[in-house]
């Protein structure tokens, strides 16, 4: 019987932790905006929940089914000695710590551009008034190694709630509440002066402006010929870079402006942590006190 146990807890383990290593390397449902998730998945993937395992029911069914077996192996006597006993139990009890939080924690991710400001509560699934709050992206950051080309860090200068400012960085979270902000990654883009009768218009290749009853779309650049791409009320015209164009009774200039970034900021939703080391130590101070006894 007690070989039975440690076969199958055996098999159990190896399951996850292969389940667990592949989903590592494969991209995540909740770092794509809905629907964006890149091309077409395999079966299998699909299947076993690769691309959203963390909170998949698979995830939570091993570590339920690993629980289990150490709870049954108590139950059925598969292990005798108290001391033994206390330790799987407190292991089970782990287990069914991480099963709860990966089944019911939320996680996902959100971008915010330089400049804009949205409502955390938008993003979460609870009702608690300290979760409605403002965060604007005052400023992102990219510090590299002296002499060279390689980032060394990306910080987002945050305001939170209009008052207060934070610097996030990969190796430096933020709590709010019970959730956690990770800075996981940023976009770059261009941004133009798009410049309509003297009125200036910062915007990147595909923004529209609205001028009077006139629709101004900057929709790309054509390296050959060195010119803009205009769309203006359906119609298609070019003009050079800071080149004055007449088109209708509209005065129009084209000039560089400067890049604007998009923080990507990772957020984990986290309750169980205080409970799930208050467990682990207590785990690993009865494999102190069982390796003691034996000795």
């Amino acid at each position: 019987m007690r070989k039975f146990w440690i076969r199958t807890f055996q098999i159990i383990s190896i399951l996850l932790l292969l389940f667990l290593a592949v989903s590592t390397f494969i991209p995540q449902t909740s770092e794509f905006p809905p629907g964006a998730y890149p091309g077409t998945t395999n079966v299998l993937i699909h299947f076993f929940h690769l691309d959203r395992f963390y909170s998949s029911p698979v995830n939570v069914v091993l570590w339920g089914l690993l629980t289990g077996i150490i709870i049954g192996s108590i139950l059925l006597k598969g292990i005798r000695t108290p001391i033994q006993k206390i330790i799987h139990l407190l292991l089970a009890l782990c287990f069914i710590v991480i099963a709860i939080e990966k089944s019911t924690n939320q996680r996902f991710d959100f971008r915010i551009k330089e400049g804009e400001e949205i409502r955390f509560s938008n993003y979460t699934d609870s009702k608690s008034d300290k979760y409605d709050i403002s965060i604007k992206l005052l400023d992102f950051d990219i510090q590299y190694h002296p002499g060279q080309h390689t980032a060394k860090a990306f910080i987002s200068r945050l305001q939170i709630d209009g008052k207060d400012t934070v610097y996030l960085a990969v190796n430096k979270p933020y709590a709010i509440g019970h959730y956690r902000l990770y800075q996981s990654a940023y976009d770059q883009e261009i941004i133009f002066h798009f410049k309509i009768n003297g009125e200036n218009y910062p915007v990147i290749f595909g923004d529209t402006v609205f001028v009077d009853s006139s629709e101004f779309i900057l929709e790309g650049f054509s390296r050959q010929q060195r010119v803009f791409d205009l769309k203006i009320n359906e119609k298609y015209y070019h003009t050079g870079m800071q080149q004055p164009r007449r088109i209708d009774n509209y005065s129009i200039i084209v000039a560089p402006g400067g890049t604007r970034y998009t923080s990507i900021i990772e957020v984990a939703e986290v309750r169980w942590t205080k409970l799930l080391l208050i467990l682990g130590s207590l785990y690993i101070a009865g494999l102190f006190i069982a390796f003691w006894r034996r000795r």
